[in-house]
């Protein structure tokens, strides 16, 4: 009897995934009850997406994720953002969720080891809210909780090692996330978990900076997220099937742990981050974006406006000179292969000469700055060779790391030389998102409603901004997603970006 007692345990023993067990039981048993702060901050993660989702609705990604899309209609899905098609909830996922990274314009998180864009996970969570009439206030948990997944993810795992992009620790917040609001217990959340970790890596060559034969970075950047967060939702309505996982798919021999190719061991840090007794916060963590760029390059545009404020007429000036962080200049010039001549939008928004460039031109930086025909225009593309950019190593260096450069907003100062010889400065200061400058209830109703208003109207604009501010109350989440189900010519050849 011992011996057969002994033989089941060794058994047990043997078919145990202490960070599957432990993320588990996190997930199902950790309260979801928000504090003020965190609520706001859940809150404001859907105002910020919704905000950048719909501004990318005629992007070319965007219009071939729904042309895909389509073709499985049901009534009885969910909405395809910007239209009155439904679709089933994984494909509303993927669909929905290209639209946050068409424009590198959504929120993005920075932990111990890793970065990425957690707010890519709200497309699946919403979808998984949708699809179960989930309340405003378990929609708002679920987020708290993906977010706080992202966190630990990102503070115990490194990509860099191994080769592999960020989604591949986003999609373990996208599937907290949903197991919540889907309401799975503890051992379906692990095998959603593992069905999520073993068959999806995704490679860094996404990240590779190469163009095709059009000059434009891959168009799978915008669907590489959006792909996770489908597979992860995916995951979860098989767990709560009763599909199984692998075993181990954390801690086997060719497990999860392994594949990230670490030194160091990261349970002891999800352990300590992942603690169900600790109240929901990290949702608070995530840094937003005032422009439409990516994050290095947002201390450069606020710079560059307001040195651009103290000159009247532009045509006198005679050189612009950026200073930068030397991460940012690292991103947007030293690795890109002609920063001064961009040929299309993401050469354009991938190159800080041209930011700002455009910044200076046009005051502001929007999501139309970057459409070719403005990038291509010969006076503009002239006016990008009075731009001279330097590494600061003073505002921010590879060797003080990410955690104290993006402490300190990623810095750029901007000077503009007029022809008389005056010079005038945009100061090094943090970015509007920063934690150090903050959005406010404004910012996020601004940004809501310069890039929803032009599509949708100020009049349903103005509903949706009441709407997600008031979410905690909404007995269903389908009373949100009815208010992105409207009709815009966002499909046609004539408003696809060009």
């Amino acid at each position: 009897m011992g011996k057969l007692a002994d033989s089941a345990f060794d058994t047990e023993e043997r078919h145990r995934d202490e960070v599957g067990e432990l993320i588990g039981n996190y997930v199902a048993h950790v309260s979801g009850t928000l504090d003020a702060r965190a609520e706001r901050a859940a809150k404001a993660a859907l105002i910020d997406s919704f905000a950048v989702a719909i501004a990318a609705l005629r992007h070319p990604a965007a219009q071939n994720a729904r042309k895909h899309a389509y073709g499985f209609a049901t009534s009885k899905g969910c909405v395809l953002w910007g239209t009155p098609k439904r679709v089933h909830p994984e494909l509303a996922a993927l669909a929905n969720g290209v639209l946050l990274r068409c424009h590198d314009y959504n929120d993005f998180f920075v932990g111990r080891r890793n970065s990425g864009h957690s707010s890519d996970i709200l497309s699946g969570v919403i979808a998984a809210a949708e699809w179960t009439n989930a309340s405003g206030k378990e929609l708002l948990s679920a987020v708290a909780v993906g977010y706080e997944m992202v966190g630990a993810a990102f503070d115990a795992f490194s990509t860099a090692q191994g080769g592999w992009d960020y989604t591949t620790l986003m999609q373990l917040g996208a599937t907290a996330g949903i197991a919540r609001v889907l309401g799975l217990n503890a051992d379906q959340t692990r095998e959603a978990m593992g069905m999520t970790v073993v068959p999806h890596y995704a490679s860094d060559e996404i990240e590779s900076g190469e163009l095709n034969r059009r000059g434009d970075l891959s168009m799978w950047k915008r669907f590489n997220g959006a792909d996770a967060v489908r597979n992860a939702l995916q995951a979860c309505l098989l767990a709560q099937a009763g599909v199984e996982a692998a075993v181990r798919p954390f801690g086997g021999d060719c497990g999860f742990i392994r594949k990230m190719n670490m030194t160091d061991d990261p349970v002891p840090v999800l352990k300590e981050r992942l603690n169900p007794r600790l109240p929901l916060a990290r949702v608070s963590d995530a840094f937003m974006k005032r422009w439409p760029v990516g994050s290095v390059a947002q201390s450069a545009i606020q710079a560059a406006i307001e040195a651009r404020s103290q000159i009247r007429d532009l045509s006198r000036i005679k050189q612009i000179r950026v200073f930068a962080e030397e991460g940012a200049y690292d991103h947007l010039v030293k690795i890109r292969q002609d920063p001064w001549n961009p040929i299309s939008r993401e050469t354009a928004d991938h190159s800080l000469p041209y930011i700002v460039a455009a910044a200076v031109l046009d005051g502001t930086i929007a999501v139309n700055s970057f459409t070719p025909k403005v990038v291509l225009d010969p006076k503009r593309q002239a006016f990008i060779k009075k731009v001279v950019c330097t590494p600061a190593l003073e505002l921010g260096s590879h060797a003080m790391g990410k955690h104290k450069r993006v402490e300190m907003g990623y810095l750029s100062r901007v000077e503009i030389e007029l022809d008389d010889g005056k010079v005038v400065e945009g100061a090094a200061r943090p970015f509007p998102g920063h934690h150090k400058n903050p959005f406010s209830d404004a910012d996020l109703n601004q940004k809501l409603r310069e890039n929803v208003e032009p599509i949708a109207g100020a009049q349903r604009t103005a509903k949706l901004t009441e709407a997600l501010w008031s979410v905690d109350k909404m007995k269903s989440v389908r009373d949100l997603t009815k208010l992105l189900a409207f009709r815009a010519d966002i499909d046609s050849a004539r408003v696809r970006e060009r």
